[in-house]
């Protein structure tokens, strides 16, 4: 274990010290429960209070490995034409992690074919390095500090969001400042850059009926960053009985993944994810990702017509 954080150190080393042309945001497997987190326009489009809570926890069984916590909350406002929320993250990665709080805000238009929702959200983060988890080869290296290094940013993003009963498509960008982080420890005079790069989310999904009890949602999620490979992912879910999800998914060229789900209530949900890497980083325990969704939604809002998006 101790030589797989030492990889994983060098790495992230390797990595503040360049530009990083990489995917440094946000891509929970079961996004389709909250997109507020990756678009803004999708603020308060569920006509109920929705809140609920992710744990991802990814590559088990190797020491460093990212592990995600996210916790939202949102609700349309003012007879549903707005939507106001809240996404609070945590994320870590070997000795970084970076907290944030993003605030949204969203404008609704309606036609006859469904819903329009434009957003825009703002974003407060910070960021830290912790080199006191570092077990370097030479203790008292002077090349490795030996102290926390944090640093504070800004930024904010926005959204369009498409929806009926039927089928939905969002597009966003929700960081649209690349602002470099530069962390600088006094002592040793060492500096690290990182380089945020701006990411583009497109999402999409339909609902067809293939039986009086059983219904199919094919959804996508395409990702592109410059310097990174395009990256989409593609599931199938099937759902049973208007209660229980389940369906193969697909980050393409890099995992598989199995999505369960089951709604309790009409209103509490909870849900699973297991992703198998495909790629040569493989050997560990796969990734894990858990859900817990509940919706504030009354008779009159349509409490027994549950939406599927």
């Amino acid at each position: 274990m101790k030589s797989i954080l030492n990889i994983i150190v060098f790495a992230l080393v390797v990595l503040f010290c360049e530009h990083a042309n990489a995917q440094q945001y946000i891509g929970h497997t079961q996004f389709m429960w909250n997109q507020t987190a990756i678009n803004p326009a999708y603020t308060g489009t569920k006509k109920s209070l929705s809140a609920g809570v992710f744990y991802r926890n990814q590559w088990v069984g190797f020491s460093g490995a990212p592990v995600t916590e996210n916790v939202f909350v949102h609700s349309p406002i003012s007879h549903g034409d707005f939507g106001v929320g809240l996404n609070l993250m945590r994320d870590r990665l070997g000795i970084f992690t970076e907290i944030s709080a993003q605030g949204s805000f969203s404008y609704k238009l309606s036609f006859d074919q469904g819903t329009l929702s434009l957003g825009l959200s703002g974003e407060y983060g910070s960021q830290r390095v912790d080199w006191t988890q570092v077990d370097p080869f030479s203790e008292g290296d002077q090349a490795i500090p030996f102290a926390d290094i944090s640093q504070t940013e800004y930024n904010f993003g926005f959204g369009a969001y498409f929806s009926n009963e039927i089928w939905f498509a969002g597009v966003s960008v929700p960081r649209l400042l690349e602002d470099q982080s530069t962390f600088v420890n006094e002592e040793s005079n060492i500096s690290a850059l990182l380089q945020a790069r701006r990411h583009i989310y497109v999402t999409g999904g339909v609902m067809w009926q293939l039986s009086r009890n059983v219904y199919i949602q094919p959804v996508t999620m395409l990702r592109y960053v410059e310097g990174a490979p395009f990256q989409p992912d593609l599931g199938c879910l099937f759902l049973i009985n208007k209660q229980f999800w389940v369906g193969p998914s697909l980050r393409w060229g890099d995992s598989v993944s199995l999505l369960l789900d089951y709604s309790i209530t009409k209103q509490l949900k909870v849900g699973y994810a297991f992703d198998f890497t495909i790629t040569q980083l493989q050997g560990h325990g796969g990734t894990h990702e858990f859900f817990l969704g509940y919706d504030l939604r009354k008779k009159k809002d349509g409490y027994n017509h549950p939406r599927f998006f």
